[in-house]
């Protein structure tokens, strides 16, 4: 029998068996050849494949953006300007997260330097949950000071 089957090629890749059916169905993988039995056989180029997705997602492309490259390549083209593309959009992105990430940190420290003991109660009222979590506003924590945020 030449070709593996979908356990043996998931188990060496590391991926499901579920998996590869899944990359299947969305025409990430050529169709494979089928034993006299009817179980799917895979082939070097299904292998190959499979490690490219693999590489591609580990640089945060998704399945879609995968999809176009392969389409490309099958095309005849050579992709590498449209994922270079592609990779400098996902820097643009990470960039952008790290800056959101970054003032997140700061206003978490921010609410923990400010509140390192339990509020005394007079300002809370019945209704309150969390004073610390309630202070918080758009994003930003407002400090009180007898009541009034400042």
């Amino acid at each position: 029998m030449e070709g593996k089957l979908i356990s043996e090629i998931a188990k060496e890749l590391g991926v499901r068996p579920g998996t590869v059916r899944y990359y299947e169905a969305l025409r990430l993988l050529p169709t494979p050849r089928r034993s006299a039995g009817g179980y799917r056989l895979y082939d070097g180029e299904s292998r190959q494949r499979l490690v490219f997705i693999a590489n591609a997602k580990s640089l945060g492309l998704t399945l879609r953006e995968i999809r176009q490259i392969i389409t490309a390549r099958s095309g005849g083209r050579l992709p590498c300007d449209s994922v270079r593309t592609m990779l400098s959009d996902h820097v643009r992105n990470i960039d952008q997260q790290l800056v959101r990430l970054q003032a997140l940190k700061s206003n978490l420290h921010a609410i923990l330097r400010s509140h390192h003991k339990r509020p005394d109660g007079r300002a809370v009222t019945r209704h309150a949950v969390c004073p610390m979590i309630e202070r918080v506003s758009g994003g930003r924590h407002t400090h009180t000071n007898g009541g009034e945020a400042r």
